[in-house]
């Protein structure tokens, strides 16, 4: 093809755009078609939303079936309650359960830790084993300060309780030492006997030796709180499971050690049963082996 001949049909071409442009008729936007275009889009978008939330919600129903028939339950164990948990835990087990475990408070040697070890009834009566521990200070100063807190908390329920002195704290303070009040309340009051003893701070050597139960009192009998049933607050080590207690009429109690804040020093309470000496306390392991046994508690009280 020539130059000639090129030059030509583009000439064409350019006529033929005129007249196609000639042809369109400029007016208005239709908008009203426009919005009622865009509305019908919009109705169609929520019905494929709708339709992928009802196969979502079919999903997870068939989800809870699924889980539900896992395993038989007893009566009175809702296959709801179990399935939404399964469904809800992505995690493996231990650590959902290590996630769950809450936080032990700070330890502020000015501010006790109050926990509950056991509670329940005698003679008629309620009572409850506590602990306050009060945090390893870090000086001597400090540690005749939180004497005279401890002082304030323990003589509101002890008016006789004589203070501690200055001379007191240098025989007897050492570091990473937490110091433990060991109390009871009956119907809610606190009663006046009471102790405290010293347990290892976290990091700090256990200097109570490596017996199982190392040390403890037994409360409620100075005052005839608990009458013939005082109630002994005793250690135990981190891998004592469970206390198992044998009374000389063949019969047993038992008692769970309770984790004290961060405490590597766990306590445990129990009651003595009226009438009875204790023939032995068992100490046994989580897998239910016996670590330790011990005969001095509750033995001809």
């Amino acid at each position: 093809m020539n130059i000639e001949e090129l030059a030509g049909d583009e000439a064409a071409a350019a006529r033929g755009l005129s007249e196609l442009a000639d042809s369109v008729e400029i007016g208005s936007a239709p908008y009203d078609r426009l919005i009622a275009g865009g509305r019908r889009r919009l109705r169609r978008r929520r019905v494929l939303s709708t339709g992928a939330a009802a196969v979502l919600v079919a999903a997870a129903v068939g989800g809870v079936a699924v889980f539900g028939g896992l395993g038989q339950k007893g009566p009175g164990v809702s296959d709801v309650a179990a399935a939404s948990s399964a469904v809800a835990t992505s995690e493996p087990a231990a650590a959902v359960t290590a996630s769950a475990t809450p936080t032990a408070p700070a330890r502020d040697p000015f501010t006790p830790i109050r926990t509950a070890v056991a509670h329940g009834t005698a003679g008629g009566k309620e009572w409850e084993a506590w602990t306050a521990l009060w945090p390893a200070t870090a000086t001597k100063e400090d540690a005749h300060r939180q004497a005279e807190l401890i002082w304030e908390d323990r003589h509101a329920a002890i008016p006789q309780l004589p203070k501690t002195t200055q001379a007191d704290i240098d025989r007897s303070w050492q570091p990473g030492r937490d110091q433990v009040n060991l109390y009871l309340t009956v119907d809610g009051k606190r009663q006046v006997d009471d102790t405290v003893h010293d347990a290892a701070a976290p990091g700090a050597p256990n200097l109570s030796g490596s017996g199982i139960s190392p040390s403890g009192t037994m409360l409620g009998f100075k005052g005839g709180e608990m009458g013939s049933s005082p109630v002994v607050i005793a250690e135990a080590r981190s891998d004592v499971a469970k206390i198992v207690i044998t009374w000389d009429d063949g019969s047993t109690s038992e008692a769970v050690p309770v984790v004290i804040a961060d405490s590597p020093t766990h306590w445990y309470a129990v009651a003595k049963k009226p009438g009875h000496d204790a023939d032995t306390f068992k100490y046994l392991g989580a897998d239910g082996a016996v670590l330790s046994t011990d005969g001095s508690w509750f033995r001809h009280s």
